[in-house]
């Protein structure tokens, strides 16, 4: 997990019912950083901070919220699950009823909109205007009045059998492409 998984207790027998399980589960505290926080830690808010931070890797902007949660009388408990198991041990410490967390959660659930898959897929905004955009958002025509094939010596899409490049979609030339760009033919 990318991401410290935090909780709160509201007392620390609690707090270590939730750090014994861990341990059941024979999870290194080392590496996955497991890590409980009572109010008997540190006297002061930044020392709860710091133990909340170095010992479980927390985020410094939120080890500063758990800390006063902490001061308040909650105690804490955070690791590091192994990839893949995270909602297991959110279960796990969800059973003990831990109190509300004060860190507002910043993982935003993706949203689907079966009118747009690719842009919901992607996360791309969704061009309202499509018949006057050509590629992410950006004009067909330019606001000057030339066009990019006018201002590269192309010529224009006039016609709409003709492909991007001016040349008729079906051509009998052998090498449209290259007489659009006056290179040689390979022979």
């Amino acid at each position: 997990m990318i991401y410290a998984l935090v909780r709160l207790y509201a007392t620390p027998d609690v707090a270590a019912k939730a750090y014994a399980l861990l341990e059941e589960y024979e999870l290194s505290k080392e590496e996955n950083f497991i890590n409980m926080v009572t109010p008997a830690t540190a006297t002061t808010v930044d020392g709860l901070a710091a133990a909340i931070r170095d010992g479980g890797r927390v985020l410094a902007s939120d080890a500063k919220i758990y800390a006063q949660s902490v001061a308040a009388g909650n105690s804490l408990v955070s690791l590091h699950p192994p990839f893949g198991s995270g909602r297991i041990y959110e279960e796990l410490l969800d059973e003990l009823n831990p109190v509300e967390s004060p860190v507002v959660d910043e993982i935003e659930k993706p949203v689907w909109d079966d009118a747009a898959p690719f842009s919901s897929g992607f996360g791309f905004p969704v061009i309202s205007k499509p018949n006057n955009y050509l590629f992410m958002g950006l004009p067909a025509i330019a606001k000057s009045g030339a066009t990019t094939s006018s201002f590269l010596g192309l010529g224009e899409l006039t016609n709409p059998h003709l492909s991007v490049f001016g040349t008729p979609q079906i051509s009998r030339n052998p090498g449209p492409f290259s007489g659009l760009f006056r290179l040689p033919l390979l022979k």
